[in-house]
């Protein structure tokens, strides 16, 4: 690693450390994506500002030093207010490009008006691109409502240009400028609705798999694993390693809710018609239960029925089948349900 390599290294930890412990972290992932680009966005406004005020590029009329230094203590305060959490990152952004629009649209219609600025046209076309890179960041950072203030200012902007300079070009390209702008604030505006969108199914979502996890008890990892054993079958060692890293709690619900779902199949209403064609279909229906492991309490609720009408329809079961009183009905129906059919 060179001398430079290891000097630019302690340089962007010093400034990840100091954005990570002063920038109030924001939660959801659009948040974040509108935080970095404001970041950016403000160090760039700032660079622009002072380039005009030390006079090392733009036009250096004294207007616009008063301008540009307004602007630019608005900049600070509202920054400063965000770093405070005293505002959020939507409105942070809606006040800071709002803010730029303004005195940017300021600037030029001034030029516009005052014959004493230089290159007064090239001012004019330079704070037009301004204007646009603006309308831009508020297109970027989903912002709606802005971006179509943004783009009205600039069309405004555009158009008393026109008038009060006279100028010929302008008043030949004004149409063209207005259908560019305006295409601009239908993207703006499509974009943000997507966006929303987007960020609400992906909510949705985030919920969903939330209570899942609740529901389950299980962390990602843990349902990674779930899925492993789903993509193909494993040898029963490997299956106690998998099944052993979940709780005992969710290893129980696992093995009971798969043990009934086998026995389910294994004892479905076709097979136990075929076994048992001397039973109503009322009495199939409870030796169905029964197949599948539901105590008398679990029948009566599925079935909806009292436990005397439940208690004498297995009394019937037994008389049909032939058993005494002391026969265990559970083991003799999986016995007749193990016996091949005719």
């Amino acid at each position: 690693m060179t001398q430079k390599q290891t000097q630019e290294k302690p340089i962007l930890g010093k400034w990840k450390n100091f954005y990570n412990h002063h920038i109030p972290q924001e939660k959801t992932i659009l948040d974040q994506r509108r935080q970095h680009l404001t970041a950016w966005y403000v160090v760039l406004l700032i660079l622009g500002i002072l380039a005009d005020l030390l006079e090392v590029s733009g036009s250096f009329d004294i207007f616009y030093k008063y301008t540009n230094s307004v602007m630019l203590a608005l900049t600070l305060l509202y920054t400063g207010r965000y770093i405070a959490m005293k505002t959020s990152i939507t409105r942070t952004m809606a006040l800071l490009s709002g803010n730029t629009q303004l005195f940017i649209a300021t600037d030029t219609v001034y030029c516009a008006l005052s014959p004493s600025v230089p290159h007064p046209q090239m001012v004019i076309l330079v704070n037009m691109l301004i204007l646009a890179g603006n309308i831009m960041f508020s297109i970027a950072t989903f912002q709606r409502a802005i971006t179509l203030f943004n783009v009205a200012i600039a069309v405004a902007t555009f158009y008393s240009c026109m008038i009060f300079s006279d100028n010929y070009e302008f008043q030949q390209y004004f149409t063209m400028v207005v259908l560019l702008f305006t295409f601009t604030g239908i993207l703006g505006l499509h974009i943000a609705h997507n966006t929303r969108q987007l960020q609400s199914d992906y909510e949705s979502i985030k919920e969903e798999e939330e209570e899942l996890m609740r529901v389950l008890q299980l962390n990602k990892e843990q349902l990674k694993l779930y899925i492993e054993l789903s993509k193909r079958e494993y040898k029963e060692d490997e299956t106690r390693l998998i099944l052993a890293k979940f709780s005992e709690k969710t290893q129980k619900y696992v093995v009971d809710n798969v043990t009934k779902y086998i026995q389910g199949e294994k004892y479905n209403d076709d097979r136990i018609k075929e076994q048992f064609p001397e039973l109503s279909p009322s009495e199939r229906e409870i030796v169905h239960l029964i197949l599948r492991g539901h105590k008398l309490g679990a029948i009566c609720t599925m079935l909806n029925k009292s436990e005397s009408n439940i208690n004498t329809q297995r009394t019937n079961i037994r008389r049909k089948l032939g058993l005494h009183p002391t026969d265990n009905l559970n083991k003799a129906l999986e016995s007749r349900m193990s016996t091949p059919t005719k």
